[in-house]
């Protein structure tokens, strides 16, 4: 099948949701400075304005303690003060997750992650209250009120996976939803309290779950809320909304007579077979289905998705997580109003940290500052005009998008041969004609992610998947990883350009034409 765009027809303005933000691991990291060098490089070359992160109020950044003696509290924000200022002066913006609980204010002994995040309800309502007014105070004395209202405050993360989800004793919320609309409605009262003009939003849930809920309760109680925030991933159609699935199957697992190791063996490696194949009921396009449900139910609010991303373990960090991201951003323009993927770097250590280069983890880069596949397809989509044409292209699973750059008048085609892991793919060869304008003399450029062009994980496999690299190995696989321009051979027929090339399976593949 053919493409056939004239470069005069309808474009529509694209607003870079995908930009607004970007997530990264807990708070306490980005006092470090490979963390800086790396966000530092993502502002600089893929345009992210904002950064999420969770655990502001961890015991690792020394925010709140009660003395033993006294029983008073005691504040200082000054490792928050600290992140703050690097990201003003590297031209981002925080965006705020208001969580977790300094351990002083616990009311149980749930925490999650490596680092023990507490994830119980306050102990002490008044003081948690305190402790948001106390902050918002310092930050509009220390950053001034016109600064502060340019940030978001967002409360919590996935209240639905603890409590309510089967993991009492490893989710992000021990109480139920019900816990978690009283957090949110003290929480929000207290910010706009602080300024009526401070953004504060919710529920920050996993699997585009309770959206419709979340404004009930806020309607109902005349309770602020300024967007929506919800999280999700490609296998979350199978867990189910409101990870109904894995919920099911925490409470079995919960009810097991664990000295019946049969019966426990059996669900683990039931668990095994549906992990190892979960991917085969993931469709292709899965979270631009789930978008446009999260778009309705959130009414006219904003729409934040403030996490998201393949997640499919090591294919993530190659061509399969690049084009995932080709595919889904486009796809999902004009349904979200930011798009925040989790996360920019591995500098991540939810389970302790990683030591492989390669591991299949969250962040764009890796440990060693090596930009992965999915790295440079943010880097492709930063190249984008701003014009984006109305009319699209598909066939079978390869894609076609045309955006115009009237800076420095070029035609731009990203083509993405995509499908869902598990499913069969194969090469597809993208045939174009462009017409409209008279095209520049020289010839349209290529840029490649795939197996072979910008994969520096390929590299990795290449020299024996070394779990600790060598400086001389990372410099291989930086060079591995580099966006290269090549030429393209077109075919003039008369006021026509034709294009006609093959995109591997899995790969991307954005050509710039020249007009006169």
């Amino acid at each position: 099948m053919i493409y056939a765009l004239n470069v005069n027809s309808a474009t529509e303005r694209v607003e870079r949701y995908w930009e607004m933000c970007v997530g990264s691991c807990h708070a306490a990291t980005a006092l470090r400075e490979d963390y800086r060098r790396q966000l530092t490089r993502c502002a600089r070359e893929l345009g992210f304005r904002y950064v999420r992160f969770h655990g502001i109020f961890d015991d690792d950044m020394s925010v709140m303690k009660k003395s033993p003696y006294l029983g008073t509290y005691k504040l200082s924000f000054s490792n928050i003060d600290n992140i703050f200022d690097f990201l003003l002066e590297i031209g981002m913006k925080p965006f705020v997750e208001l969580s977790f609980l300094p351990s002083c204010l616990k009311s149980g002994e749930q925490t999650i992650f490596h680092y023990k995040g507490v994830t119980t309800p306050p102990n002490d309502p008044e003081a948690w209250v305190w402790l948001i007014k106390s902050f918002l105070s310092h930050l509009i004395e220390r950053y001034g009120r016109s600064e502060v209202r340019r940030w978001y405050f967002e409360v919590w993360n996935e209240p639905n996976l603890g409590g309510e989800g089967g993991l009492k004793n490893g989710g992000f919320w021990s109480g139920t939803m019900a816990d978690y609309y009283e957090l949110y409605a003290m929480t929000a009262r207290a910010i706009k309290e602080a300024d009526e003009a401070f953004r504060v939003g919710g529920p920050a849930t996993s699997n585009n779950a309770y959206i419709c809920e979340m404004r009930e309760y806020c309607e109902k109680n005349d309770v602020p809320l300024d967007f929506i925030s919800t999280h999700h991933y490609p296998t979350d159609v199978v867990l189910g909304y409101g990870v109904e699935n894995s919920r099911n199957f925490f409470k079995e697992f919960s009810e097991l007579d664990k000295t019946d190791k049969a019966a426990v063996n059996a669900l683990a490696n039931e668990f095994v077979t549906f992990r190892k194949n979960i991917w085969k009921d993931v469709n292709r396009g899965v979270l631009t289905e789930m978008a446009k449900r999260a778009r309705k139910e959130a009414g006219n609010l904003p729409l934040f998705y403030t996490e998201w991303s393949s997640l499919a373990g090591l294919p993530s960090d190659g061509s399969f997580g690049a084009s995932f991201i080709a595919k889904t951003i486009p796809d999902n323009m004009g349904l979200a109003d930011a798009y925040s993927y989790w996360t920019f770097s591995d500098i991540l250590e939810e389970d302790g940290f990683p030591s492989a280069a390669f591991h299949g983890g969250y962040g764009l880069l890796t440990l060693q500052n090596v930009a992965k596949a999915p790295y440079r397809a943010f880097q492709l989509l930063h190249r984008l005009g701003e014009e984006r044409y109305q009319k699209k292209f598909a066939w079978e699973t390869l894609d076609i998008y045309a955006f115009r750059d009237r800076s420095n008048n070029t035609v731009q085609l990203l083509c993405v041969n995509h499908q869902s892991l598990l499913h069969d793919v194969s090469v597809r060869t993208a045939e174009i004609e462009l017409e409209g304008e008279k095209f520049a003399g020289c010839s349209p450029e290529i840029v490649r992610i795939d197996d072979e062009h910008a994969n520096a994980i390929k590299e990795w496999e290449r020299i024996g998947c070394p779990e600790y690299v060598t400086q001389a190995q990372v410099s291989a696989l930086q060079s591995a990883s580099e966006l290269k321009n090549e030429f393209l051979v077109a075919d003039r027929e008369g006021e026509k350009l034709k294009l006609h090339f093959d995109v591997p399976p899995m790969g991307v593949a954005l050509v710039t034409v020249y007009l006169k």
